[in-house]
């Protein structure tokens, strides 16, 4: 069977927003910056068995939104040791996305989801697949999840997260990169904020509290704006619900002091143009949200974090001075006041946050890979057959 000219595979996984985006951004500055890859981005999770894929993406999201306690303790255990069984399911239902691999052929598979290197690794072993695997770790953490001898590569996010994964698992330290969680190309440009401002109807003599609704119920988000509103009417509110239109809708019904501004907003797409007009962003700690904060300079309040490694995206933000933790209306109205009544303690939150940022994450991960394919130019062997 002749291969495919994608040179390069992007694999995500859509269990969670985040591995998506990265996946996204890699992809877009690899066929940017190196167009002769032919690079693909491809969804390991879509490519799995149909009960498997609607299992996986239906336990994520039941677990970290309804069930915190079992997912801390499934969380906890499995990056103690590995589960035979639940490696075994994956097998089984993930041999369709190995037979997908078979069939493209890519001299590298960049993983920025960590079901795709726990399937190619066992093929690899199996002499199946003959690929070069890296993986970029999208959150502060190092999980064993992650982790897999056949991996040639990691990109991460700190220097604390290489140390880590070098101290736990062995890693050499010469195979960990760090470049940082990559984010979309646009928190890499200048932002025109006078029509970002008149595109939205903002007063740029009034600040503005923006809030990422990941991770916010609608009683808690509602009691943080009035409470900011008690503080301060001129505060402008810009609320992105996503497509929770429930949550957009009874944000939108808020009484309002006389002269309030609420934007109650759902999708949209230019979330870097109102993170730039911001002096504050409420958010949960997200790997995606939390590296796209810093890459735009504005400091965090961190409403919220699932456990495991959303905690450690937390610590990151607040270890470097980037942001605070605020996990009821109360500390998200303290730290709003406190941020927006001293200047001073604003510019230096903001420029901490510039300092943490790597918005060319995914540069830097594409010129990675690129320099690895060019040097590995002469022709490789065919790649190994058969059912996994």
């Amino acid at each position: 069977m002749s291969p495919s000219n994608h040179r390069v595979l992007v694999v995500s996984g859509s269990a969670g927003h985040g591995h998506t985006m990265a996946g996204k951004a890699v992809t877009a500055a690899l066929k940017e910056r190196h167009p002769e890859l032919g690079t693909a981005h491809v969804d390991c999770v879509a490519l799995t068995s149909n009960l498997y894929k609607h299992v996986y993406r239906w336990g994520y999201i039941q677990l970290v939104d309804k069930h915190v306690l079992l997912w801390r303790h499934l969380y906890e255990k499995t990056n103690e040791r590995t589960w035979p069984l639940g490696h075994w399911l994956t097998v089984l239902g993930g041999r369709r996305f190995i037979r997908f691999i078979q069939r493209q052929q890519p001299e590298v598979v960049l993983c920025t989801h960590f079901l795709a290197p726990e399937l190619l690794s066992r093929a690899i072993r199996k002499r199946k697949v003959r690929t070069e695997v890296r993986v970029v770790i999208t959150d502060h953490d190092t999980h064993r999840n992650w982790y897999y001898p056949e991996v040639s590569r990691y990109y991460v996010a700190s220097e604390l997260v290489k140390a880590r994964l070098a101290l736990t698992y062995g890693v050499d330290e010469d195979r960990i990169e760090v470049t940082g969680i990559p984010v979309r190309k646009e928190f890499t440009q200048e932002v025109d904020l006078d029509e970002v401002r008149v595109r939205y109807g903002l007063d740029p003599e009034r600040p503005t509290v923006l809030f990422l609704s990941g991770g916010f119920h609608a009683g808690p988000m509602r009691r943080s704006i009035l409470g900011l509103w008690r503080d301060r009417r001129d505060i402008q509110i810009v609320a992105i619900c996503g497509r929770n239109e429930r949550l957009r809708r009874r944000i939108a019904r808020l009484p309002r002091p006389a002269g309030a501004v609420l934007l109650p907003l759902g999708f949209v797409d230019d979330v870097r143009d109102l993170m730039a007009v911001a002096d504050v962003v409420v958010a949960k700690s997200g790997g995606m949200s939390t590296s796209e904060c810093m890459a735009a300079g504005r400091p965090m309040l961190i409403s919220g974090s699932i456990p495991g490694q959303e905690e450690r995206n937390a610590d990151a933000v607040t270890e470097a001075g980037a942001g605070y933790r605020a996990l009821t209306p109360e500390e998200i109205r303290y730290r709003t006041m406190q941020l927006l009544d001293d200047p001073d303690l604003h510019a230096g939150v903001a420029r901490r946050a510039r300092l943490f940022g790597r918005p060319d994450a995914a540069a830097n991960i594409a010129d990675s890979v690129a320099a690895y394919v060019a040097a590995d130019e002469p022709a490789r062997g065919p790649l190994f057959h058969g059912a996994v």
